[in-house]
């Protein structure tokens, strides 16, 4: 059985992988707020957007960090090995199952878009996007309670991490997945 990936590899490739994420992800915001101004706006935010244009900004986003954390890693390159973002691979961590088989599409979907996005959203930009597509869609602000749900959730991830010998936050936990460093 593989060693766990160390805490401080894990912490700085979530960082790497964050900042690189966001910048990707902001991209069609960018443009599609740019596009609405007919001049080029640096502003990362849906709000000031109207509605359809919102949408496709917020869908391309989320579409980013699709391809950012799930088909990428899903994918074996000449610079990546399959499970690895960026960030893991200058880290030299991977992402596998807990049978240390590699991971799948699906897997990496569910890990990223499902528990990472919508259960620890505060952890990601795009959780900010579907925040502000709600808001405009709907008129109601539902950030703060956003906000406690998604510091309960990882407060509730980073106890499950280090109080339990698995070494797997509650997204590895529900997905069967581990993070293992690469010789």
């Amino acid at each position: 059985m593989k060693p766990y990936a160390p805490v401080g590899r894990r912490f700085a490739a979530f960082l790497i992988d964050w900042y690189l994420s966001s910048l990707f992800g902001n991209l069609p915001v960018i443009i599609v707020q740019s596009i609405q101004a007919k001049d080029l706006v640096l502003q990362s935010t849906l709000n000031g957007l109207s509605l359809l244009p919102a949408w496709i900004a917020g869908i391309l986003a989320l579409f980013c960090h699709f391809l950012y954390y799930c088909y990428l890693p899903a994918r074996e390159s000449r610079y990546l090995l399959k499970g690895q973002t960026i960030g893991m691979r200058l880290m030299r961590i991977r992402l596998l199952t807990e049978q240390e088989t590699e991971i799948s599409l699906r897997a990496l979907t569910l890990r990223h878009m499902l528990f990472v996005i919508a259960l620890q959203g505060y952890l990601t930009s795009s959780h900010i996007y579907l925040m502000e597509l709600f808001q405009i869609s709907t008129g109601y602000d539902i950030i703060p309670y956003a906000q406690v749900f998604y510091y309960v959730v990882i407060l509730l991830s980073l106890i499950h991490y280090f109080f339990f010998k698995r070494g797997q936050l509650l997204q590895d936990r529900l997905t069967k997945t581990k993070m293992y460093p690469v010789s």
